[in-house]
C-alpha cells in the first residue's frame, strides 16, 4: 500500500526554464553539483550564489504548475496518501510557488535543511519521520538526480516525467544508459500518471 509520494519541483510540479548547461558554464563549474561548489566545507561561496539565485528567481517569476498536477494531487489525498515535496531550489522560491498557486504539501524540504540531490539525505528523512518503508513511498521526478537519491533510498516506484526534444529540451533522461535497466515509468503528464496509478495500485478514482 502507497502512504507517501514524494514530489521533486521545479520542472515535476512547476515548468522549468532553467538552462543548467548554461547556468554552470556561468559559475565555472564543468562538472559536479553546483550546490555543493557553492556551499562547500561550511564555506558559502556568496559570488556563485548569487548568480544561482539570479536564474532561480527569474523561473520563479514566470513559471507555472504543470497541467494536470492540481487534480493528481487531490486525487492522491483523497485516497490518504500522503504527499511531500523535495526540492534542491531555495525555501524562498519555494514558498513563493506555493502560496501564489495555493499549493500545500504535508512536508517541504528545501535546500536550506542542506539536504541536497542526488543525496538521499532529505528521502531518509521523510521515511524517519513518517516511519515509513521504502516499499510504501513512490518518488516523482524529472532528472537523473531525483532518480539517483530515490535509488539510494531503496525507493523502486520511481516516475519520471517525460521531456520533449522538439521543444527544445537539450537533455532527455530517457536516453541516458546509466537508467536504461532500472525500473523507471515515465510520463508525458498527470492524466496519464494518474491512469496508471489506477492500474498499477488499484486505487479507487474518488
Amino acid at each position: 500500500m502507497v502512504k507517501l509520494a514524494i514530489f521533486d519541483m521545479d520542472g515535476t510540479v512547476f515548468e522549468n526554464y532553467l538552462d543548467w548547461k548554461k547556468i554552470k558554464k556561468e559559475l565555472c563549474i564543468e562538472n559536479g553539483n553546483i550546490l555543493k561548489e557553492i556551499y562547500n566545507n561550511n564555506s558559502i561561496d556568496y559570488e556563485k550564489l548569487k548568480i544561482l539565485e539570479k536564474h532561480e528567481e527569474q523561473n520563479t517569476l514566470k513559471t507555472r504548475p504543470l497541467n494536470g498536477v492540481f487534480g493528481f494531487i487531490s486525487f492522491l489525498k483523497n485516497n490518504k496518501i500522503k504527499i511531500s515535496l523535495i526540492t534542491n531550489n531555495s525555501k524562498k522560491n519555494t514558498e513563493y510557488l506555493l502560496n501564489k498557486f495555493n499549493l500545500k504539501f504535508d512536508v517541504v524540504i528545501t535546500r536550506d535543511m542542506k539536504f541536497w540531490k542526488p543525496d538521499a539525505d532529505a528521502f531518509f528523512y521523510l521515511m524517519n519521520l513518517y516511519k515509513y518503508t521504502p516499499e510504501e513511498i513512490l518518488s516523482i521526478g524529472d532528472s537523473h538526480y531525483d532518480i539517483i537519491a530515490s535509488k539510494k533510498a531503496g525507493i523502486s516506484d520511481v516516475f519520471i516525467v517525460k521531456k520533449d526534444k522538439k521543444n527544445g529540451v537539450e537533455y532527455s533522461i530517457q536516453d541516458d544508459k546509466r537508467f536504461s535497466g532500472e525500473k523507471i515509468v515515465f510520463f508525458n503528464d498527470y492524466f496519464e500518471l494518474k491512469k496508471r496509478f489506477i492500474e498499477k495500485y488499484n486505487i479507487e478514482d474518488i
